[in-house]
């Protein structure tokens, strides 16, 4: 099945990913000259053109207090918790997981805004209020996760009451996600469902995307499909797109896929699938990466990119598929791929397949509980990174260089 072929707006699909440019058969030879042989080119003989410098934030202590984090959270047993980020306007945006708790800091680490959970979470002081304190409330939280904004204020995945859970028994699944709204001093908005403001609950949430024109993209993971729920800047429901797995792009008989991520286009009314073909006939021990472009005017698939395992590092580390972080507003994708326990390799390719960047960046070595990147729509690079003591935030200015290229 090539990519050319059509399919119905019921298929569609996306990933993560990192990126080395070749081409898919022996008949695109032509194309795969042009353009994978450059990219091996830029790759093989230039390697990457040095670390991208890190900003490094402010720090983050363990606890339960407003302004720290317990990602180690204790209910009869001991485990590492999860976070989630969002920078917009200067000001980071964190969603505390298992914690309970949405924080709003500047960039220097001052907390603007807190959301808690109070059976999680102490109610603050009452020194903790006042002239120049941060804005406080709570609201009870179940699993609060992914975490982005919109114009005023901010999204958050979160859990739903048991008696509020939909069964979809065709699908062997449950219902069970909304989209909490809050405002930016914390006041709650009401949530997003399915149907729009105030909807029946999505099934599990993969992704929680804000476009440029602030239109806002559900992605949904079901056992053997994708839903992606389109939203207008008002909530308003535009489209709902169904990914069937067994009908996916660029596959032939004897080979098998899998879907590591799903993402909608920043700008364009397109949507970014990223994925792995597995030959059955074919003993190689890696997969065909591949990231395609579904154009929903059309409904038609781009030529695919096709993306390499690194089999070796330079410290010897296993192959991990490639990551795909998303793509930014002038088109550009971007890949990462892990090195050693504290180096990545990041890779940026134009809209055209080229390589533009090709970069190491440099996390702490400590940060072995749990690191978390978050790629925004201008190219800005975020990440926290939880170790035993702390937990830190850190941002690349990955949006400085792909600035300006088309």
């Amino acid at each position: 099945m090539r990519a050319s072929d059509r399919y119905d707006l019921c298929q569609v699909l996306v990933r993560q990913g990192f990126i080395l440019t070749n081409l898919l058969r022996f008949q695109r030879v032509i194309f795969s000259f042009l353009v994978g042989g450059l990219f091996l080119a830029l790759f093989a003989c230039s390697g990457p053109k040095g670390s991208l410098r890190r900003h490094d934030l402010f720090s983050l202590t363990p606890g339960t207090l407003p302004g720290e984090l317990d990602w180690f959270y204790r209910e009869n047993f001991r485990m590492a918790g999860t976070a989630d980020l969002q920078v917009a306007d200067g000001l980071i945006y964190l969603s505390g997981g298992d914690t309970g708790k949405v924080m709003v800091f500047n960039s220097f680490g001052d907390l603007l805004t807190y959301v808690y959970d109070p059976l999680r979470n102490p109610a603050p002081a009452l020194s903790e209020s006042g002239e120049g304190a941060p804005q406080i409330s709570s609201w009870p939280f179940r699993t609060p996760g992914l975490i982005s904004t919109f114009e005023g204020g901010v999204l958050i995945v979160d859990g739903v009451e048991k008696e509020r859970r939909v069964e979809d028994e065709e699908n062997n699944t449950f219902y069970d996600r909304v989209v909490l709204r809050f405002d930016k001093d914390g006041n709650y908005l009401g949530h997003l469902g399915r149907e729009g403001l105030g909807g029946s609950p999505f099934p599990y949430v993969s992704a929680l995307d804000v476009r440029e024109d602030g239109g806002i993209v559900v992605t949904s993971r079901l056992p053997e499909s994708w839903m992606c729920y389109w939203f207008d800047s008002e909530g308003h429901p535009v489209a709902t797109i169904r990914i069937q797995e067994d009908q996916l792009p660029g596959t032939d008989e004897g080979e098998q896929v899998a879907v590591y991520s799903v993402r909608p286009d920043p700008v364009n009314w397109s949507m970014h699938l990223r994925l792995d073909v597995y030959n059955q006939e074919d003993e190689a021990l890696w997969p065909e990466s591949r990231l395609y472009t579904l154009d929903l005017e059309s409904m038609t698939y781009g030529e695919p990119l096709v993306l390499d395992y690194v089999e070796e590092s330079r410290k010897g580390a296993l192959a991990v598929p490639p990551e795909y972080l998303g793509t930014v507003v002038d088109g550009s994708h971007v890949f990462l791929s892990p090195e050693d326990a504290q180096t990545y390799r990041l890779f940026v390719l134009d809209s055209q397949g080229r390589l533009v960047q090709n970069r190491r960046i440099i996390v702490n070595a400590s940060s072995v509980v749990y690191r978390r990147f978050r790629l925004q729509n201008n190219g800005l690079l975020a990440g926290i990174f939880i170790g035993s003591d702390e937990a830190d935030i850190a941002w690349w200015r990955l949006d400085k260089l792909v600035d300006g290229i088309q």
